[in-house]
């Protein structure tokens, strides 16, 4: 979101609308933007998140986008249920996301005309495991495009901000840039249609390989503000709010996706993918998100992972 609106200067919780702030809010939502984008962009302003999406639901009521996907820039026509609306009502009904009811559909439009099958989603944290994302023959190609740049997965270094190797991350992985490739395209325009969060939001696709015994111990995907490395990495499209993980082929053995605060793990099936998201509408960072790439036990892994950030992402330099 290129800005933001403006209350009383230094008033935190400030619970009083302007003709300026319906403005805001109006040009917004005429460019696209959903309700999580809205309310979060005004909790950060220091608007009363009640307050926030109170205003910000009356305001898509008014304008008749009240089902308007949130984070989402539309494009013309229908307008399918995404992700982002999985495992909560929040953003319609005003009620905490943790006490919103379930309302996910059985699939998602892709936008290519096919239908993607959610296998199970959970509220809180929001995670949605989705089937045949990829078809078989795009998961092979996306492997073959990234034989030729393998090379050792790095790290964020959350003191400095630079890229590290560390005994805990053991994978070989390539970067693509947005939209590098035809089939990175289609992708990526496919992840927009299920999400509902825009290309231009999304970092570069990135292919991990795991041979027998790598892993990547338990981390978090977001950024922690208090750590100047990983701070810097806020100024090139804020903070990531959530994951894609694509699972490129079949493990016979290892290699699932744990969430070890959750109890959960995520078998990695070819074509398959699993969405987590971490950021909450009122800026805070969901610590249950806590994930693992367990170790490969036979054969080998072959993943993509897609970072979704907050705002347009710009890559630094």
């Amino acid at each position: 979101m290129t800005s933001r609106p403006h209350p009383q200067a230094g008033k935190a919780g400030y619970a009083t609308s302007s003709p300026e702030l319906e403005r805001w809010l109006a040009r917004h939502i005429a460019q696209g933007f959903g309700a999580d984008a809205l309310v979060r962009s005004m909790c950060q302003s220091g608007y009363d998140a009640a307050f926030a999406r109170a205003t910000v639901q009356a305001a898509l009521a008014g304008s008749g986008e009240r089902g308007a996907r949130p984070g989402h820039s539309p494009s013309p026509g229908a307008r399918p249920k995404a992700a982002t609306d999985l495992t909560t009502s929040a953003a319609r009904d005003g009620a905490a996301p943790a006490a919103a009811a379930i309302t996910a559909p059985n699939a998602l439009p892709a936008g290519d005309g096919r239908d993607v099958p959610v296998l199970f989603a959970m509220e809180s944290p929001r995670i949605a495991l989705f089937q045949r994302l990829l078809m078989p023959d795009e998961c092979e190609a996306l492997i073959a495009l990234s034989r030729g740049r393998l090379a050792r997965s790095p790290v964020v270094n959350p003191d400095t901000g630079d890229e590290n190797l560390i005994d805990a991350r053991t994978s070989m992985g390539a970067m693509f840039q947005v939209g590098e490739h035809p089939l990175i395209e289609r992708l990526e325009a496919r992840i927009a249609a299920v999400t509902g969060v825009p290309v231009e939001q999304g970092e570069g696709l990135q292919i991990l390989n795991y041979k027998p015994g790598a892993e990547y111990q338990p981390h978090y995907d977001y950024f922690n503000p208090q750590r100047p490395g990983e701070a810097r990495q806020l100024r090139v499209g804020g903070q990531r709010m959530a994951t894609l993980v694509i699972y490129l082929n079949d493990v016979p053995a290892g290699g699932a996706t744990a969430f070890p605060k959750l109890g959960l793990r995520v078998n990695p099936v070819q074509g398959n993918a699993v969405f987590f998201a971490y950021l909450g509408e009122d800026g805070a960072l969901d610590e249950r998100t806590l994930h693992a790439g367990l170790p490969v036990e036979q054969g080998e892994k072959w993943i993509a992972t897609k970072w979704l950030r907050e705002a347009p992402y710009r890559g630094e330099g």
